[in-house]
């Protein structure tokens, strides 16, 4: 039997990625189990990825968008292309988007980074997190991936400044977000540039960076960013891996490991398993849960967690097709135009966003539907909700309930749609159900095993060893995109993780010593 792992992360995303960095920096053995493929960009190109899969771009969308769906009518899983980009979940009053990738949902994601609407989000959650202590989380984050605010000497393509309906829309009092992007030094001339981990990357050109991915690099994703440079340093990473339990292993175990990993291989069909000292679960808000409670209640192989799949949140999520029928060819800028609101607008947590359709010139449509698709959007809001929701699995069967009248920001979702509709002479429409790309909570920060699932360190109260670095530790939403506040959190987990193993290692020595 082969040595344990000392950490095994599950998941590639802002949790997973960001924690095994932040591992193998201080010299930690981290190997990492991600169910999605490398993608076919110019970064992954440049560093010799072998047999990464395409974006679902032009015809490729139609191949390769959709990996799986759920439903909570049926404990199935229609598993269409195991290299497909998305999952789509629908739910019980909410429908849910997860992505598949190496990067997680950084390929997913409209590159937009900022802080909690609440200056004040961590406190008051455990006595040893604080607003303050955090902080410094953030910065090093947003230095890490580069981020910085677009101005208006970027030129950046119908932002909002420029497509407000004549002061309809309103960015008043809505601070600028932090761009996760390669903006051109010269605007509208965009070049090749290779960053000092020997990645090259295209700045952007404003046409073919969404949430279909980036081809050219523009978008700065995890996969180039922070696994790459991780790697480099011993990172070892098997994607299209997917891990299915997690069982204790006995205190008899002579490697020192606590639990062992069971995945499925995609690539050959045949199921695996990894003995490790610690995990840390960043498989996803719903992955990491689905994960837990089969732990505890199918395979009886984890204790505890009393709060487990309580307190899930959708942080707003809303997402509609808007008709502006506009002049101009909206589909040039970036993913996401804004934050903004109607004029005058009473809200006071929610956001909009104008989501560009971009690619067009790839996708295999006729010429009348492409122009169409260039004078119209997607409309996306996002706010704090009161995590009033659920998660269960029972039998197999992943049942997700929310009910969006007991949170108020979507009143305001809906009174900014139709106030918009009203006052531009647009047309937005949505689902009865909201979707949303950021679930989170389920296994949520709590002094105690009485009010959380996991403490401040991020280790699950029950369960010694075993972490969570992901949405769903998250305590409450955000209200704004919550990429950089898990990034955060993960970065935390990792040095409080690095500080026990450490303490564990000088134990050892002194103990050896003293023979």
């Amino acid at each position: 039997m082969t040595d344990p792992v000392e950490v095994l992360v599950i998941g590639s995303g802002f949790g997973g990625a960001i924690a095994a960095k932040r591992l193998v920096d201080a010299g930690c053995n981290v190997v990492m189990l991600e169910r999605g493929p490398w993608r076919d960009t110019v970064p992954n190109r440049s560093i010799g990825v072998v047999d990464p899969a395409p974006l679902p771009q032009g015809g490729k969308a139609f191949t390769h968008g959709l990996r799986s769906i759920r439903s909570h009518l049926s404990k199935r899983q229609v598993l269409l292309n195991r290299k497909g980009f998305v999952e789509a979940y629908h739910g019980d009053g909410i429908n849910v988007v997860c992505s598949s990738n190496v990067g997680g949902g950084s390929h997913i994601y409209a590159g937009m980074l900022a802080k909690p609407a609440s200056p004040t989000y961590w406190d008051g959650h455990h006595p040893s997190i604080s607003q303050a202590r955090m902080d410094d989380y953030y910065t090093q984050v947003i230095q890490l991936l580069g981020a910085r605010a677009a101005a208006p000497s970027d030129q950046v393509p119908n932002r909002i400044s420029l497509t407000d309906y004549e002061g309809q829309l309103s960015t008043e009092g809505l601070a600028n977000p932090l761009l996760g992007f390669l903006l051109p030094d010269q605007p509208g001339v965009p070049a090749k540039v290779t960053d000092a981990n020997g990645v090259d990357r295209w700045e952007c050109d404003y046409k073919s960076n969404s949430v279909l991915g980036s081809f050219s690099g523009a978008k700065t994703t995890l996969d180039f960013a922070v696994i790459w440079p991780a790697m480099q340093k011993g990172l070892k990473v098997q994607d299209l891996c997917e891990a299915t339990a997690i069982y204790k292993v006995g205190a008899a175990d002579k490697g020192g490991a606590r639990y062992e990993v069971q995945y499925l291989d995609h690539r050959s069909r045949t199921s695996h398993s990894l003995r490790a000292k610690h995990v840390i679960l960043a498989a996803g808000c719903l992955n990491t849960v689905s994960l837990l409670f089969k732990g505890r209640d199918e395979t009886k192989a984890l204790t505890g967690m009393p709060r487990l799949g309580m307190n899930f949140g959708t942080n707003g999520g809303y997402f509609a097709l808007w008709r502006e029928n506009a002049a101009m060819d909206l589909s040039r800028g970036l993913p996401l135009s804004g934050p903004f609101r109607s004029k005058d607008s009473p809200s006071t947590s929610a956001q909009v966003l104008r989501a560009a359709i971009q690619g067009i010139d790839d996708m295999p449509l006729p010429q009348w539907l492409k122009r169409w698709l260039r004078k119209n959007t997607f409309i996306v809001a996002l706010g704090k909700d009161h995590n009033n929701g659920s998660l269960r699995v029972k039998d197999g069967k992943l049942t997700v309930r929310y009910d969006k009248a007991l949170s108020p920001v979507y009143q305001e979702i809906d009174y900014e749609v139709s106030t918009i509709e009203r006052t531009t002479g647009t047309r937005i429409h949505a689902p009865r159900a909201p979707i949303t790309v950021q679930p989170l909570g389920g296994a949520c920060l709590g002094a105690s095993v009485e009010d959380g699932v996991i403490g401040a360190n991020g280790e699950i109260f029950d369960n010694p060893g075993l972490y969570v670095a992901d949405a769903a530790a998250l305590p409450t939403s955000p209200g704004r995109p919550p990429s950089l506040t898990i990034a955060a959190w993960a970065t935390h987990v990792a040095d409080h993780l690095v500080a026990a193993i450490q303490r564990d290692d000088t134990a050892q020595v002194v103990a050896g010593e003293q023979r």
